[in-house]
């Protein structure tokens, strides 16, 4: 019978669908979707290390001199015939921990950042971005990591200098910090006599997110000293490492390291660094750079030299690395200062802040790296969301409704055709068992006389893909926008979901059970997902079908689509979910409304075409058109002459 050759097809298409949906996943899963975080804090980390494990061969590899704790591997190194014969500088010793900690932190803050210096390198130990209602939604992005060996901590804003006497050897000695005539700076000092002598300068102004730094270097040798080599080796370098602690690297928008040139960007996935072979002190180094960036899904550090022909450059793996910012070659005179001047992004990846900080910055705000169109997509439908929050109610949950209501508005014209096509033929049931009988076994022109009653009727075979079509760059682009768009971290909904951007979880479960696809274990019960996929269910269920009736196995696959898809999203963000949820919801009233609605499935009535006319007509009727045309020539040439 034609219905069970119809039922065997639809079938093969669902389960078509259900493996393109499963490959879709994996590719997904593998290409797109963040690695799991890094160690969190240094218990970890040590313990690795007791176990004789290395967790970051050659990163932070340090120098059998038990003054200091310099990455030998990792200086560049300067030619040995270049180095001045004045004899080797005395460097400070390596700072030994005060008996009270405090004593080397020194704050500074504005009302959106907390920062912590210490005076062992000066350097940065804590930065803390200040969110929420009196600071609760806060998060501190200087991660804690423990050198191997001596124990030395990592913080960022070190400097490496070209110059083999220094390395990153004054990161760990402790400076003087100096007093300040401005507001809201602090100035660190290092005098090394006979050599060298350095201050690092930290200012940072009112509601601003960037923090200025400048480094002075002062030539106390009796010769000119040459820093950098050419283009080869930087003079030094102002660094972020070892990462950022951001909490966000399983979020949809993986986390990059951003390197600026020329107007355009250059992304580097983190999870993907490896440590080069070798005593490469970079796995990529790029000159003339306007600055570089970590950038993850919510929060951004960025580090732009207020000078020109810099470089930028990274070294480690996934988990230690650094990003450098390097300045160019300098020869220095003697009892000559040089300041190299940087400008330090730390806060939110967010396009209302980051072009606050400095032109161009904000083009670190990107959902889709390498698709353009999805990208810009992906932004728009964030500006509606957004204006729907400052707009109409200051609640990103209601938003996200508003915007599923707008998106099934403007795909509603689709949707409806769709839906009366598949109607109109479920109708041809009848006449298609007619067919079957006639053709026979001649499924050629079985097929050739379906198309001229899908014409003859006009119904669309494939009406019903079209909108399904029309909503996946949708769906994917809201996937990658709800999940990863800083508006949405800690945005409360209702009672029991207090995070737009995490999984709804209404109650915590006491197990947990690992899923497959996701990193995330099943230990808690989350509502949405559940909701969706009922909702779903339903959906199909009231759905216009193209047969009168369905086979039992074609109901078990339709019940087990939904189950598979609330499945995948079950540990995604609660507001994609929701989008979801609201969206199915509407298809369920727009369904309502299509089954009460009476269609026919008469043939079409055809165009008459229009009578061509006969060629000597169409001769005579040119010929008086050029009769006409002369006649009206001669009245004007009358009119003249008059």
């Amino acid at each position: 019978m034609l219905g069970d050759d119809r039922d065997r097809q639809l079938q093969r298409n669902q389960l078509l669908a259900i493996v393109l949906m499963t490959i879709l996943v994996f590719v997904w899963t593998y290409f797109f979707l963040p690695s799991a975080p890094p160690p969190s804090g240094p218990g970890e980390y040590e313990t690795a290390q007791s176990e004789g494990e290395r967790a970051q061969p050659g990163l932070f590899e340090q120098s059998t001199d038990s003054r200091s704790a310099v990455p030998v591997e990792t200086s560049p190194v300067t030619d040995e015939k270049e180095v001045e014969a004045e004899g080797a500088p005395v460097i400070p010793p390596v700072a030994t921990a005060p008996e009270d900690p405090a004593d080397d932190e020194i704050a500074l803050s504005n009302s959106r950042l907390d920062l912590v210096f210490t005076r062992v390198g000066a350097r940065l130990k804590k930065a803390t971005v200040l969110l929420g209602a009196e600071g609760k939604d806060s998060i501190q992005l200087v991660p804690e990591a423990v050198l191997p060996g001596d124990g030395e901590n990592v913080y960022p804003l070190s400097m490496l200098f070209s110059d083999p006497q220094l390395g990153d050897k004054l990161n760990y000695c402790r400076w003087e910090l100096a007093e300040s005539s401005e507001a809201q700076t602090l100035v660190f000092q290092l005098d090394i006599p006979g050599y060298v002598f350095l201050e690092k300068t930290f200012s940072l102004a009112p509601d601003s997110y960037v923090l200025e730094t400048g480094i002075r270097y002062q030539n106390l040798g009796q010769s000119t000293r040459l820093l950098g080599l050419d283009r080869k080796e930087p003079a030094l370098s102002l660094y972020w490492g070892p990462n950022v602690s951001s909490g966000d690297l399983t979020k949809g928008s993986q986390q990059n390291i951003v390197l600026h040139q020329e107007g355009k960007n250059s992304f580097y996935a983190t999870s993907k660094l490896k440590p080069v072979p070798g005593a490469s002190w970079y796995n990529e180094r790029v000159l003339d750079t306007e600055w570089a960036s970590i950038s993850s899904a919510y929060f951004t550090v960025a580090v732009k030299p207020e000078f020109e022909f810099s470089d930028s450059w990274y070294y480690g793996d996934k988990d230690y690395f650094r990003l450098g910012q390097g300045a160019p070659r300098r020869e220095i005179l003697p009892g000559e200062f040089a300041d190299f001047n940087y400008s330090v992004y730390v806060g939110p990846r967010s396009s209302q802040y980051l072009v606050q900080a400095w032109p161009g910055l904000d083009s670190v705000f990107s959902f889709f790296t390498s698709f353009t169109i999805m990208d810009r997509f992906a932004k728009l439908l964030l500006a509606i969301l957004v204006w729907f929050h400052d707009h109409i109610i200051a609640n990103y949950g209601l938003a996200i409704i508003f915007l599923t209501v707008l998106v099934r508005m403007i795909m509603f014209p689709l949707t409806w055709k769709s839906m009366i096509s598949m109607k109109r033929m479920s109708m041809l049931a009848p006449e298609m068992e007619k067919l079957k009988a006639e053709c026979g076994e001649d499924q050629q022109e079985l097929q050739k006389r379906m198309m001229a009653l899908y014409k003859e009727r006009g119904v669309s075979p494939l009406g019903g893909c079209l909108p399904m079509l029309l909503q996946m760059p949708v769906f994917i682009a809201l996937y990658r926008m709800l999940w990863s768009a800083f508006e949405l971290r800690r945005a409360p909904f209702i009672f029991w979901i207090q995070d737009l951007s995490e999984a709804d979880r209404l109650l915590t479960l006491p197990f947990s059970i690992p899923l497959p696809l996701s990193s995330v274990p099943l230990d808690s019960l989350n509502l949405l997902p559940i909701l969706m996929a009922a909702s779903m269910v339903i959906s199909q269920k009231m759905m216009p079908m193209s047969e009168p009736a369905q086979n039992q196995q074609q109901k078990m696959m339709m019940t087990f689509m939904p189950v598979f898809f609330g499945f995948i999203t079950y540990n995604m963000a609660s507001g994609l979910n929701l989008y979801i949820f609201v969206s199915t919801l509407l298809g369920i009233a727009q369904n309502y409304f299509v089954r009460g609605i009476k269609v026919d499935a008469a043939p079409v009535k055809a165009k008459k075409p229009a009578r061509r006319r006969h060629f000597y007509d169409e001769a005579r009727l040119k010929q008086r058109e050029i009769s006409k045309e002369v006649r009206k020539q001669k009245q004007r040439s009358r009119r003249r002459k008059k």
